[in-house]
């Protein structure tokens, strides 16, 4: 793409670095999925106890089960902003090499799967390739949120209000991430190459 062709000696360290970064570019994916793993297997435990015959059935406030529901919200929160920094460390791992040495070893991958979903985003016509991972989590960790939260009206948290504000934020907080994981408008998405042109 307009770079001059670099000699083998130059190229091979090149080839290195491409690969070693796209090594660490598939161990952040698998480490959102273990990620994804672990609050699947959390949330169904946590639920679990919370939903227990004779937990709920009180009209007083069960802490026990306010306690359960929102530690379930916290993990939530908590793999949804794990999930946004590996996501956002992918891009920037892939947008270096599609800038900076892609061009000069004569690979396309990124450069062609960024293209590709460009495409796909302004709903133009391209060949059939497999989605991305980040839309799919998104949707997950969303119904996921949302499930949790109707665990406060079956256990009657919905009659304390203190208690089912604290829920909400906790709730609104993590489809806020959710939200953010799949538009990707937040600062942190956003990659300035001015520091690294210079330094290139």
């Amino acid at each position: 793409m307009g770079e001059k062709e670099l000699p083998m000696n130059q190229i091979t360290p090149l080839l290195e670095e491409y690969k070693s970064l796209r090594t660490e570019i598939l161990e952040r994916q698998n480490t959102r999925l273990h990620i994804l793993g672990f609050t699947m297997a959390a949330i169904g435990t946590i639920l679990g106890f919370a939903l227990r015959d004779n937990v709920s059935t009180g009209q007083e406030l069960n802490w026990y089960v306010f306690v359960l529901v929102s530690f379930a919200l916290v993990i939530l929160n908590a793999a949804l902003i794990l999930t946004i920094q590996h996501t956002q460390q992918i891009d920037v791992i892939s947008a270096y090499i599609r800038k900076f040495i892609e061009p000069k070893i004569g690979i396309g991958w990124e450069t062609r799967w960024t293209r590709y979903r460009e495409l796909k985003k302004s709903g133009q016509k391209s060949p059939g390739l497999p989605l991305g991972t980040s839309k799919p989590l998104t949707l997950f960790y969303a119904f996921m949120t949302l499930a949790v939260y109707s665990v406060a009206f079956v256990t009657n948290l919905y009659r304390y209000p203190l208690a089912l504000i604290l829920v909400t934020i906790l709730v609104v907080s993590s489809l806020i991430c959710s939200y953010d994981l799949y538009k990707r408008k937040t600062k942190g998405w956003k990659i300035n190459w001015e520091v690294l042109d210079e330094q290139h």
